[in-house]
């Protein structure tokens, strides 16, 4: 036993002098923070990893995206037989890995942010140079901000990189220096970074406008709730106004821009081009499969078109469909609305590769959004009631097909979205519809083929609270599924009330059947006005950050 003990001693001491031997080899290169970002390319390494976070599932490549957004009326999550998108569904608790992921890489985003903004030592690059590069981290970590703060209200301001576990606890900032903070990142972003006509301007990549059109957004959150500062809408206005009238947006629509609703999205599932007078800022996903790389997110997967042909073909095949639109939206549509046969066209393809019309309406199996689809019809004409569809287009441009994963961008911010903003500030700070918001409403109805808000709905042109009605339509029709939904009925302070319609509005459809359709209501009956208006702290962090208290109403869960 003592020649076993010894033996083992012997051996763990060999061990240790190797050991140390080894450790104290001087290293050949190395990597520090403080001497990493010194030229271009290890500066443009570091953007890479954070558009790379800002792709993945935690974020935009699924939860912000997708399955984090329902559960309003503008559609739903429809397994019956599990809750997978639980915060969709309303059954999300302060374990919940949405929670928890999503926090987590909104923080990641951030604190790589940091690191470049502390460490990038201006000497090493001209004083322009160095000025865009701190813009353009800047808005990231703002972006990750304002994300953070639309999901859950107050959070902890971290200014600077987390060097150790000592550096993680940091208690919650109030909203306004949550807000003041994301202002000045966006502010100092919006003057710095290029603008995108400029030549050094890459695509994909933050710009001057995207950053006025992300103050636009946040000045609209703190107009509404929880916030309340009516005065935001004024410089929401001033953000919008800048975009819109002294910009190369409007120039570029003024001077003949016929573009329909869909094409507006063929270049972003297509995901080659980029359609910067439409697409202020997009994530960006590419098929890398040919050379053995999974670059691509879940649009158009779980929120797409159905296409239901066997697997193992090269085929764009979606059977996962976890979206269906609500009865809501579809009434909301006028039958001449450009927008609806794109946004939901009620089409599916089946087992034997025919497209065929979903004839059931909103409660119908298949019934999901069209706007991010990965086929289209070759000719709409042929798709009249009981007729199948034998051809078909392919519409992002893969030569390897993956069911899983799709190469289709997400749009972030559109030109679209400003016109709306625009329009809604205005009402708000002059009492009612100006000029220049219904010019605004009536640029983006003009484009679905509607007619003008005046000649449609005159008392809506002439009157604040109807005007702001037709703004909570409009905004549902015109950014159906592009994640915006949930937010906006959040600071409007009408998510309950929406619920409501959506929960009548199914139970009174014609086929309505408890037994079929009732798992459509979860987020309604889930919905708890005092909880559900944000998310609560991810268990895991308030147990190691000792300044974060849980949320009051979440402190049970």
């Amino acid at each position: 036993m003592k020649h076993y003990i010894y033996t083992i001693l012997l051996a763990v001491l060999v061990l240790m002098s190797s050991c140390e031997d080894y450790i104290t080899i001087e290293p050949k290169s190395e990597w520090k923070l403080d001497n990493y970002f010194e030229n271009p390319t290890q500066v443009d390494i570091a953007f890479g990893g954070m558009y790379g976070m800002m792709r993945s599932p935690d974020l935009f490549g699924e939860a912000l995206s997708i399955s984090m957004a329902y559960g309003t009326d503008e559609g739903y999550y429809n397994r019956a037989y599990d809750e997978r998108w639980t915060v969709s569904l309303n059954a999300h608790t302060t374990l919940d890995p949405f929670v928890a992921d999503t926090w987590r890489n909104l923080y990641t985003i951030v604190h790589n942010a940091n690191n470049m903004i502390t460490y990038m030592d201006p000497a090493n690059f001209e004083e322009e140079e160095y000025n865009r590069y701190l813009a353009e981290a800047r808005f990231l970590r703002g972006f990750a901000y304002l994300n953070l703060t639309l999901w859950w209200n107050e959070v902890p301001l971290r200014e600077m990189p987390t060097t150790d576990q000592t550096s993680n606890h940091v208690g919650l900032s109030t909203l306004g220096d949550v807000y003041n903070f994301i202002i000045e990142d966006l502010e100092f972003a919006s003057h710095n970074l290029p603008h995108v006509t400029d030549g050094s301007y890459i695509a994909g990549r933050a710009h001057r406008m995207a950053a006025h059109g992300l103050l636009a957004r946040l000045y609209m959150k703190m107009g509404g709730y929880p916030y309340n500062n009516v005065e935001s809408y004024q410089k929401a206005l001033a953000h919008c106004d800048t975009i819109i009238y002294q910009d190369v947006y409007h120039q570029l629509r003024v001077n003949g821009d016929t573009t329909g609703y869909r094409d507006l999205f063929i270049d972003v599932i297509g995901g080659e081009q980029y359609d910067l007078k439409e697409n202020l800022f997009e994530i960006t996903f590419t098929n890398n499969l040919d050379i053995g790389m999974a670059t691509m997110g879940s649009i158009g997967v779980g929120n797409g078109l159905l296409f239901t042909a066997q697997d193992g073909q090269n085929y764009p095949t979606t059977k996962k469909n976890f979206i269906n639109a609500s009865p809501i939206l579809d009434m909301k549509y006028d039958e001449t609305d450009k927008r609806k046969n794109w946004n939901i066209p009620g089409i599916t393809i089946n087992n034997a590769l025919k497209i065929v019309k979903i004839t059931g309406g909103p409660l119908s199996w298949g019934y999901c959004p069209g706007k991010f689809r990965r086929w289209d019809p070759e000719n709409y004409d042929e798709l009249v009631d009981g007729a199948n569809v034998m051809n078909y287009v392919l519409l992002t441009n893969e030569s390897m097909i993956s069911i899983n994963q799709s190469p289709i961008n997400f749009p972030v911010l559109r030109y679209s979205d400003v016109l709306l903003m625009y329009a809604e500030a205005a009402n708000e700070v002059s009492g009612g519809p100006t000029a220049e918001a219904l010019q605004c409403i009536n640029e983006v109805r003009d484009r679905a083929g509607l007619e003008a808000l005046e000649v449609a709905n005159p008392s809506a042109a002439g009157n604040k609270d109807l005007f702001f009605e037709e703004i909570v339509d409009e905004r549902l029709r015109e950014l159906a599924f592009e994640g915006l939904r949930k937010h906006d009925l959040v600071r409007w302070g009408l998510l309950d009330e929406k619920l409501a319609e959506v929960e009548a509005a199914v139970k009174g459809d014609a086929i309505y059947d408890a037994l079929k359709h009732d798992h459509f209501l979860r987020a309604v009956r889930n919905f708890d006005i005092n909880k559900h208006l944000a998310l609560p702290y991810p268990f895991q962090e308030v147990t190691i950050n000792d300044k974060l208290d849980q949320k009051p109403e979440w402190s049970s869960n």
